[in-house]
């Protein structure tokens, strides 16, 4: 029974960044196979033609799970640092708030086709994970550090780097509207097409 008791120790913050990498690759699979469909609903809200494989497509996508992925492990080396858990907080904050978003525009555009509600591919998970996670992350810092001005500064020198690395760098190298990496299908939105 060596599992048991496993992670008991480890402090409190490690596991709530812990938590976050846990979730994230939770949060992939929701958006690219159960259902599937995120890239569809991206790039029709930024006006593509080819929803399919433009300017989102598998290897874009692909590289900003992974740079988010090895930041979140990274910075389980940092775990005591409440800037840290804020950038966390707050990009957590804005994948329930870009899913939101999402569901909102995707019922505008399928509502005459059948869809009744906002829901849509890593919806579930940014407000179950994400959100719950948010919660967590607010408990933590206000009962033991609180925040300080350097905080505020790392945090969003952190998630603009997060933001540029993370998102912008892969799609603006790697997006190609003949790209071979493209999606096969809208996935979940197929049934509203």
């Amino acid at each position: 029974m060596i599992w048991v008791g496993f992670g008991q120790a480890w402090p409190e913050r490690f596991k709530l960044i812990w938590l976050m990498a846990m979730i994230l690759p939770i949060h992939a699979c929701e958006e690219w196979q159960l259902p599937g469909g995120f890239h569809y609903q991206y790039n029709l809200t930024f006006g593509s033609k080819i929803p399919n494989q433009y300017p989102m497509n598998r290897l874009t996508d692909m590289l900003t799970i992974l740079i988010a992925e090895v930041v979140y492990l990274v910075s389980l080396c940092f775990y005591q640092q409440t800037w840290i858990l804020m950038t966390f907080c707050v990009f957590s904050l804005l994948e329930v708030g870009a899913h939101t978003y999402f569901g909102i525009k995707m019922h505008q555009r399928f509502k005459s086709r059948g869809k009744r509600t906002i829901y849509n591919p890593g919806f579930a998970t940014a407000y179950l994970g994400f959100g719950g996670a948010v919660l967590l992350i607010v408990r933590n810092i206000v009962t033991t550090t609180g925040v300080t001005s350097t905080d505020w500064l790392l945090m969003a020198v952190m998630l603009m780097g997060m933001f540029l690395f993370e998102i912008m760098l892969p799609e603006r190298l790697f997006r190609d509207p003949h790209t071979k990496f493209g999606y096969q299908s809208p996935m979940y939105f197929s049934k509203f097409l």
